[in-house]
C-alpha cells in the first residue's frame, strides 16, 4: 500500500512511556517521548503542542491520526483514544487505531517456520500476549499470569519462537522449544514511532475506534 500522503500524526501512552510522532509522506518529520508517572494526563497535551508548534503545524493540517488502542495502562489508553477522538471530530480527520502488541511486533523477521509471540507487562503479575505464524494472528490478544507465560508460549506447538517486547525477558529460559528474544527498541513497547509507520500503511477505521483493554478495568471489578 502507497505510504498516506499527507501530514500524519501519532500518540502512544499505553505504557509509562508516552510519545508523540509526526510524520508527512509517510516519512518521519519529528518525534518526541517520555516517561511519565501520573498516566500522562498531565504531560500529553504539552508534548503534543511543543511538537507541532517545533515543526510549524496546526492540529487542523493533520489529515490522519494514528493512536495506540492497547492493551496497557487502563488510563494511559484512555487518555490517547479521547484526545485523538476529540481533535478528530473537530478537524474532520481520518483515525487509525493500533494495538500495543502489534505495534512492538511491527517489522520483526520471522521464518515461516517460527511463530511470532509478542509479550507485554500487565501489572499485576501479568501479561499481555498474542501470536503470529507468517503475518497471520495464531492467537488473539490475551493475559497470562507472569508464572504462566512458558507454559501458555509452550502450548502453541511451535517448533521455533520469536519472543518480542518488554514481557519476553525470562520467558525463553523456561522453554525447551527452540527461541529468540527482540527486546531491544523499538521492539520492547509501543512507540508512537512505530504507530504512525503503520498508520501511514493502513486503512482509516471506519467505526468508532475504543480502547483494547483485553481485561475488564478495575473499576468494573467487583470487590
Amino acid at each position: 500500500m502507497v505510504p498516506y500522503p499527507h501530514k500524519l500524526a501519532a500518540i502512544e501512552t499505553s505504557t509509562a512511556l508516552g510519545s508523540v510522532a509526526l510524520y508527512e509522506g509517510g516519512e518521519l518529520v519529528a518525534a518526541d517521548e517520555q516517561r511519565v508517572s501520573n498516566a500522562h494526563g498531565e504531560s500529553l497535551m504539552p508534548m503534543v503542542s511543543a511538537l507541532f508548534e517545533r515543526v510549524g503545524w496546526r492540529p487542523a493540517d493533520v489529515g490522519r491520526w494514528g493512536v495506540g488502542i492497547g492493551p496497557g495502562s487502563f488510563t494511559g489508553v484512555r487518555i490517547a483514544v479521547a484526545t485523538v477522538k476529540g481533535i478528530a471530530l473537530a478537524t474532520r480527520a481520518q483515525v487509525v487505531s493500533v494495538t500495543s502488541l502489534d505495534a512492538i511486533v511491527y517489522g520483526i523477521r520471522a521464518d515461516e517456520d517460527e511463530v511470532v509471540v509478542a509479550l507485554l507487562p500487565a501489572m499485576r503479575g501479568e501479561l499481555f500476549a498474542q501470536a503470529w505464524r507468517v503475518g497471520s494472528v495464531l492467537r488473539e490478544p490475551v493475559h497470562v499470569k507472569t508464572a504462566d507465560a512458558a507454559a501458555w508460549v509452550a502450548s502453541l506447538g511451535a517448533p521455533r519462537l520469536v519472543l518480542v517486547g518488554e514481557g519476553a525477558t525470562g520467558v525463553a529460559d523456561e522453554l525447551v522449544t527452540a527461541s529468540r528474544s527482540v527486546t531491544d527498541p523499538p521492539h520492547d513497547v509501543p512507540r508512537a514511532t512505530t504507530v504512525g509507520e503503520i498508520a501511514c500503511r493502513r486503512e482509516a477505521d471506519a467505526g468508532e475506534v475504543e480502547p483494547m483493554y483485553v481485561r475488564p478495568p478495575e473499576i468494573t471489578k467487583k470487590k
